[in-house]
């Protein structure tokens, strides 16, 4: 493992054509860096809080996947019914989990709705509109969120320095045919958006040509977690909000440094509850579980002085608003 890729596993733990062929670029995977993942196996610590109950969870990892998870999407779906949870939405980097979703929800714990998505990298053909057309199609109809290149995408790789496949969404300041062909669909379906790990000016690209669609629901992906994604500044997430995007932030950056923490907490002031959602983004190995991570979280939300109100709609209402669930 290079020292770069090992740095961006630590980083993590702390919580042309769309398509550049691996002939051209190199065979290395970006889930090469967790060949050696060797962490101690998570633990439940059955942490409590009164907002898990309706609770979404938008970005649920699990197994089985190209690296360690802990727990696989069935046990995922139990955990969160367990303690409450209204619904989860399953997400693998490298495969569409529509199929998987109906699996799970319809076999699965009771009292809980399953839904997946997919995520536009490299092993379904990057910017690829058929990955859409199927992914609606499949049984089930579970299929409901469509992130754009997240761990493939162009500005991840060449901001780790790796020699590895990548999925351009734009070029000299424009998006791609390809990219807006598959906005176009997510508009026609009434799908969710969820920027996945580009630059904010691509980001900005993405959502105005979303908003021109008609798109509805727009998830700016985890903009406050590391450089190597979409990284914004309090301008510009005031901007994506006033685009009409819902800022995510993930259990494990509240739950982090103090740095971080303070961040999250003055955007959060800024741009306001009714525009951002909490998510778990749990899953590794090591990582407290999804319904833990959000009660933490919750706990850290409401010490710092956000209201119940507040986290209702950070937990409960924005989260069903993005799947197109009643908010109850």
């Amino acid at each position: 493992m290079t020292r770069r890729a090992l740095g961006t596993v630590l980083a993590i733990s702390l919580i042309g054509p769309a398509f550049v062929s691996p002939a051209a670029r190199g065979a290395q995977t970006h889930w090469e860096a967790y060949r050696d993942w060797d962490r101690a196996a998570s633990e439940d610590r059955r942490v409590e809080d009164p907002i898990l109950v309706g609770a979404i969870d938008l970005h649920a990892h699990h197994g089985p996947d190209a690296y360690p998870r802990q727990w696989s999407a069935f046990q995922v779906s139990e955990l969160a019914a367990e303690r409450g949870l209204r619904a989860i939405v399953l997400k693998n980097h490298w495969t569409e989990t529509a199929g998987l979703a109906h699996l799970v929800d319809a076999n699965g714990a009771d009292g809980i709705e399953v839904f997946g998505g997919v995520a536009l990298n490299t092993p379904v053909g990057g910017m690829n509109p058929q990955a859409i057309r199927y992914m609606v199609d499949v049984t089930g109809n579970r299929g409901r969120v469509v992130w754009m290149p997240t761990h493939d995408s162009e500005h991840e790789v060449r901001f780790n320095g790796d020699d590895r496949p990548f999925v351009p969404v734009s070029r000299q300041g424009a998006l791609l045919p390809e990219t807006r062909e598959v906005i176009g669909l997510i508009a026609e379906h009434g799908l969710t958006l969820a920027t996945g790990h580009v630059t904010p000016d691509e980001a900005f690209l993405i959502m105005r040509e979303a908003r021109q669609r008609g798109v509805e629901r727009i998830i700016v992906t985890h903009p406050m977690l590391h450089p190597q994604y979409t990284y914004m500044s309090v301008d510009e997430l005031r901007q994506a909000a006033e685009l009409g995007g819902y800022i995510e932030i993930t259990a494990g950056t509240l739950l982090g440094g103090d740095e971080a923490r303070r961040r999250i907490l003055a955007v959060l002031r800024e741009v306001g509850p009714g525009r951002c959602f909490v998510s778990s983004d749990s899953g590794l190995t090591g990582t407290p579980n999804h319904p833990d991570a959000l009660a933490m979280a919750a706990g850290v939300l409401r010490e710092a002085g956000f209201t119940e109100r507040d986290l209702d709609m950070l937990f409960r209402d924005n989260p069903a608003f993005l799947l197109g669930l009643p908010i109850e």
